[in-house]
């Protein structure tokens, strides 16, 4: 049996993190084909008359545009082959293609470089300028990618003269170091680094006082802005106009208390005047009515009583006429309203327009005004005839606030919270409309009191704050300013308050500045801002800003190399270990022993498992205990601990290329330090779980059952037979020793693998899938809307606060059938007056109820009557118990007059009397209105209904909710592990998407290019343009360049994200725990490397931001990434580091000296090292085996039999 083969296996891979080696980046580095010094062409000159902050690539690309080539440009690859380049074209197409080059090709490129120096070893005239356009026309295929193959050939002519330039350098020690032992051979392998003075530019600041330009909007962006500038100009307008007739409400109704106290006050003076003057005719009339009631009640004849008649006839009272000025008078309003009053009650109820009638509230001339009308320049306005009391002006102002809370309630539209269940989550999902950030539009708005500015912008975020708002305006009314604070936006809109109310005619100059929660500071800036348009645009940025003319990559970080490493075990030899067991036998004793061993197998319905053993045997058990599952289980564990600690001893590393790229050896022997340090931990620790093993399994229970019987006998009875010494023939006391047999493994790191990294940081990494979830198109459940906390003149916080309007709104939402109510009505009261009596009528009293719940506001009163005497005229007193007292004269026997300002509710009485009446008849009509109190109840009453009829609705969207929950969890258990990988190719989608959004930069205006048109089948077209293949050739390199199904990320918690979103992400809450650190996370570190051969290609779109056509990539002359480049072209498959050995217990016995029956050259094998100064430990290695082979046994007696009993 041989002992030679040593099988290794792989015990575990990991990914080391590291900084480059920085590279000697000087020109005797023949790794690089630079540029001479010397060789500056048209290019340079372009960079050099560059405007500052201004992209150099860009001057380039402009120049380009402007100017031709013809006299320096190779149109094709023909051009190469005449007799200056036709060789070196051929040699540097074997350099490329990696095939052998002669010693004729070496000689040619020494030849021709020998010819382009001079006697100093300088280049000559006429070989700067070859160069110089070789390395033109190179920069001029790189900026413009036109033609593949001239491109090629330039890179290859370079690569041939490189050869050259190699076999004619000065050699030395320094050159050595750099280049290796064979420096020429080595030129084979150059890159060509193109002069990073043409392509990268340096960070100049600038200080700007306004940002950038305004990004432009789409045609359909500005028609959407202005739709919705519209609408909010409705609502806003109605809204204001609501407030102003509210206003105008309260004051008139002040008015109106103060002229009904003032006209009751005045009909006492007039009244007590009247009577005052005609006291005596009024005793004379008691008298000749008295005497006359005497002799009626006597019964008289009729000629007794004409006398007295005819006196009382002659008794002449001329009837109390009073009069006052009228209720409605523009000169009172004038000097008891307000401003804003005063303009909304000639806005709105006469014949004027907003328009023309603006702020004009002063101290008005007498002639300027009159009762019902006002006269403003040559325009009069005149007051609705209709209106003949403040009542009637209450009356219509009421209707007018109901039509416009009809229209704010038409207008603004109902916002609802949406779920979706995902998984057994509810997830909300926010509103779909599209936003357009920034995006703002400025409208002017006419009220009934004047004009207004209404102004609104989007925003990227649903509850976004201003802390302060100042506005500054120059109008044709003077110079303005106006602050707001705190002003909250709703569903990504923040729509500010009316906005320079009645302080503008036109705006010259109108100009906002905003301060955000985040301290983030805008502005816009509008000029001659007028009615009869909508002014739309994007807000500024108002700070001072660095302006950077070179590509910034913000967010993302070349973090270095990764190192792919594996740990490849094998064995290194058997040693001998701890004893096992001790077998003795005695001089001249026979003993034999039978042993039975059994094992029990157990098989119960719980994880405990029992082990019961008895083993006595001095045979060996040949059970190899594999380390290979427990070092799986640890790596698994490993991988947890090992990524945090590789990140944080990374993070000098990172330090130096924030400050430069600076690396020195160290790096890499740190490097493969720690991965040696972190092997030999986990492969310890691997150990130790398997001595532990070992220790069970000598105790478990295995799960079998099986009986085996092992006899042994010892006989010690006999004597030596070999030797003629009586004593040494005596037999002796043996003891036979087993020890346990250990392993010792060789452990070594190999590097299989290198990889460039880049590093994202990306804010609220869950924010796109928030953001997509607003358009899902699940199962959603829709929140019913509590009215008590819905959003502007939606909202009903009470009975009281409801309108009959807003009620009626939920109603409808909710299913609830309002109570009938009549907010106005007329009450009929009927009733006949006898007097009879030519003089003065006795009081008559009678109590009028009026229906309960109402007042009554007015009476009208059809009457008609017979006059007792023969007067031609009679009168008629009415006396409300409100103090209310009316006289009427009449000459006709019927008529109608109306009483107003009663006021009156409940039960009043009346008193009724007159003049020379016989019997009359009453037709009274109560205007009534609604009792404030009824009103209140009633609201109150339809208010708890609606509030129920919510309730019960939310109670059902509760128990939809449980029951959706309970399927998805039912369905999520029967697919748990499929909704895992769901989970990870979703996090990993956003990610991904994060990621190309850093890399392109201006993603927004990149990605999601349309290229299809047709909305059905038959108009479907896809649209083949060059806009595709652009697109296409980026899609592909993004998807390609990076190894995106191995990206490794870290999840940061909540507190790294925007503070406003901190409670939406700390609710964030999913069945699957990794998926819940994403949607929870703040903050994302992913780390993702290059695919091998996109190297170059990277880094070219990372410095250009163009996309490499194929071929050669040349390198930017950036002297960190030259270094990677060096690096990534080591090979690999090399041992890391020092090798390392561990030892490991077995099960395996052996009997001490005499014991070994197999035969081999050594007992048990061993793998000496010839390099034991390579070893971390070099004294825990073996250089020869501790077993020694024996031709020992026991012999057999014949002729003796055993003592054991016969079956």
């Amino acid at each position: 049996m041989s002992t030679t083969d040593n099988a290794s296996q792989t015990l575990f891979r990991m990914v080391s993190l590291r900084n480059p080696q920085l590279t000697e980046t000087k020109p005797n580095n023949l790794s690089f084909i630079q540029r001479p010094k010397v060789a500056k062409g048209i290019f340079d000159e372009v960079i050099m008359n560059c405007p500052p902050n201004t992209s150099k690539i860009k001057a380039i690309e402009d120049f380009i545009e402007k100017r031709e080539f013809k006299f320096t440009l190779f149109n094709s690859e023909k051009e190469f082959e005449d007799e200056n380049y036709k060789y070196l074209l051929s040699i540097g197409r074997k350099i490329t293609k990696r095939e052998e080059i002669t010693d004729q090709d070496w000689e040619r490129t020494n030849y021709y470089y020998t010819q382009m120096m001079d006697s100093n070893k300088g280049l000559t005239r006429e070989a700067i300028s070859t160069l110089t356009r070789l390395w033109d026309n190179l920069i001029y295929q790189i900026i413009t990618q036109k033609n593949f193959y001239v491109k090629e050939a330039i890179c290859d002519i370079l690569k041939a003269i490189h050869t050259g330039y190699a076999q004619n350098i000065e050699v030395n020690e320094e050159f050595i170091k750099i280049n290796g032992e064979d420096p020429v051979k080595n030129s084979l392998n150059g890159k060509i680094v193109i002069p990073k003075e043409l392509f990268l530019n340096e960070e100049t600041a600038k200080e700007t006082n306004g940002g950038t330009n305004d990004p432009r909007l789409s045609r359909v962006d500005q028609a959407q802005l202005r739709l919705n500038a519209q609408n909010n100009l409705t609502i806003q307008t109605a809204i204001h106009k609501k407030e102003e007739l509210k206003k105008l409400d309260l004051e008139l109704k002040s008015i109106q208390q103060d002229y009904f106290k003032e006209r009751e006050e005045a009909y006492k003076k007039s009244y007590n005047n009247y009577a005052e003057q005609n006291k005596l005719k009024f005793q004379e009339q008691s008298l000749v009515s008295f005497e006359i009631n005497k002799l009626i009640e006597a019964k008289a004849s009729d000629e007794e009583l004409q006398p007295l008649y005819d006196k009382l006839k002659k008794i002449e009272i001329i009837p109390h006429e009073f009069e006052y000025k009228k209720e409605i008078d523009l000169i009172v309003f004038n000097s008891k309203l307000s401003s804003e009053s005063f303009d909304t009650l000639i806005g709105s109820f006469t014949n004027s327009e907003p328009s023309v009638f603006l702020n004009q509230k002063t101290v008005l001339k007498p002639e300027n005004v009159l009762s019902r009308e006002i006269q403003l320049a040559e325009n009069i306005y005149q007051l609705d005839d209709s209106l003949k009391t403040i009542e009637d002006i209450l009356v219509k102002i009421q209707d007018k606030i109901v039509n416009i809370e009809q229209i704010i309630l038409d207008n603004t539209p109902l916002v609802q919270e949406q779920y979706i269940n995902l998984e057994g989550a509810t997830i909300p999902l926010r509103n779909s409309n599209k936003s357009m950030p920034l995006a703002y539009s400025a409208t002017v708005g006419l009220g009934d009191s004047g004009s207004f500015v209404s102004f609104l912008f989007d925003t990227d975020e649903f509850d976004s704050i201003i802390v302060k708002a100042k506005i500054i305006a120059d109008t044709d009314l003077g110079h303005f300013e106006e602050i707001y604070t705190n002003i909250q936006g709703k569903e990504q809109k923040m729509v500010f308050p009316p906005i320079l109310v009645r302080k503008f005619r036109s705006i010259a100059n109108f100009r906002v500045e905003l301060i955000f929660s985040d301290s983030k500071e805008y502005y816009a800036q509008i000029d001659k801002l007028t009615s009869d348009d909508e002014k739309v645009g994007m807000l500024t940025p108002l700070y001072k800003e660095s302006i950077s003319s070179k590509r910034n990559n913000f967010g993302i970080k070349r973090v270095g190399i990764a190192d792919y490493l594996k740990v490849v075990q094998s064995v290194h030899a058997y040693v001998p270990g701890l004893v096992s067991n001790i077998e003795n036998v005695m001089a001249s004793e026979l003993r034999h022993k039978s042993s039975v061993a059994r094992d029990y197998a157990e098989i119960t319905d719980t994880t405990s498992k029992y082990q019961e053993s008895e083993k006595l045997s001095d045979t060996s058990k040949t059970s190899r205990a594999d380390m290979q599952t427990e070092i799986a289980k640890e790596i698994k564990k490993e991988q947890n601990i090992t990524s945090n600690t590789r990140f944080s001893y990374n993070s000098g590393a990172y330090n130096f290329e924030m400050t430069g790229g600076y690396a020195n050896n160290s790096a890499q022997q740190d490097s493969v330090r720690q991965a040696v340090m972190k092997s030999q931990e986990i492969t310890e620790k691997a150990m130790e779980k398997v001595v532990s093993r070992v220790s069970e399994e000598r105790v478990q229970k295995i799960i079998k059952e099986y009986t085996e019987t092992n006899v042994h006998e010892f006989d010690n009875r006999g004597k030596v037979t070999e030797t003629n010494n009586p004593e040494m023939a005596k037999p002796k006391h043996i003891s036979g020793i087993y020890r346990w047999i250990d392993i010792k493994y060789k452990n070594q790191i190999y590097n299989y693998g290198k990889r460039t990294m880049f590093e994202f940081m990306v804010p609220e990494p869950a924010r796109l899938h928030r953001l997509a979830f607003m358009v899902s198109k699940g199962q959603i459940l829709t929140t019913p809307v509590d009215p008590r906390s819905a959003r502007g003149e939606l909202k009903m916080e009470s009975g009281k606060e409801a309108t009959r309007k807003l009620l009626e709104y939920w109603a409808k939402i909710y299913k609830v059938e309002l109570t009938p109510l009549k907010e106005s009505d007329v009450q009929h009261y009927p009733f006949v007056e006898s007097f009879y009596n030519e003089g003065n009528c006795p009081v008559v009293q009678r109590n009028v109820k009026i229906n309960d719940g109402y007042v009554a506001k007015s009476v009208k009163i059809d009457f008609s009557y017979w006059r007792k005497g023969s007067g031609s005229s009679s009168r008629i007193n009415l006396d409300f118990s409100n103090g209310i007292n009316k006289e009427f004269w009449f000459e006709e026997i019927s008529g109608t007059i109306t009483i107003d300002n009663l006021h009156l509710s409940d039960t009043f009485s009346l008193k009724n009397s007159g003049y020379n009446l016989g019997q009359i008849e009453y037709n009274m009509y109560f205007n009534l209105k609604i009792n404030p109190n009824k009103l209140e109840a009633w609201q109150t009453e339809n208010f708890n209904a609606i509030i129920k009829a919510y309730e019960e609705a939310y109670k059902k969207f509760q128990e939809e909710q449980i029951k959706l929950d309970e399927e998805q969890k039912k369905k999520e258990k029967e697919a748990k592990e499929k909704m895992s990988n769901f989970y990870r190719f979703m996090e990993q989608d956003v990610l991904k998407h994060n990621c190309i959004a850093y890399l392109l930069q201006d993603y927004l205006d990149t990605l999601g290019v349309p290229f299809t048109t047709g909305d059905r089948m038959e108009n479907f077209q896809v649209l083949l343009d060059k806009d595709l293949d652009k697109y296409t050739a980026l899609a592909k390199f993004m998807e390609q360049a990076f190894e995106w199904q191995i990206m490794d990320y870290t999840f940061y918690p909540y507190y790294w994200g925007k503070r406003e979103q901190w409670q939406e992400m700390y609710v964030s809450n999913s069945v699957d725990p990794l998926f819940r650190s994403f949607l929870q996370a703040g903050l994302a570190r992913i780390i993702v490397t290059v695919k091998p051969g996109f190297e170059d290609a990277v880094q070219f779109f990372m410095t250009t931001g163009k996309i490499w056509n194929g071929g050669e990539v040349p390198v930017i002359g950036d002297p960190l990434y030259m270094s990677i480049v060096d690096e990534m072209r080591a090979p690999v498959g090399k041992p890391q580091g020092k090798y390392w050995i561990t030892k490991l217990p077995t099960t395996l016995t052996i009997l001490q000296d005499k014991s070994t029956g197999l035969a081999v050259e050594q007992p048990l094998p061993i793998f000496p090292e010839t390099d034991p100064a390579n070893c971390e430990n070099p004294s825990e290695l073996e250089s020869k085996s501790s077993f020694v082979s024996r031709d020992i046994s026991l012999a057999i007696k014949i002729g003796k039999e055993s003592t054991l009993p016969k079956n």
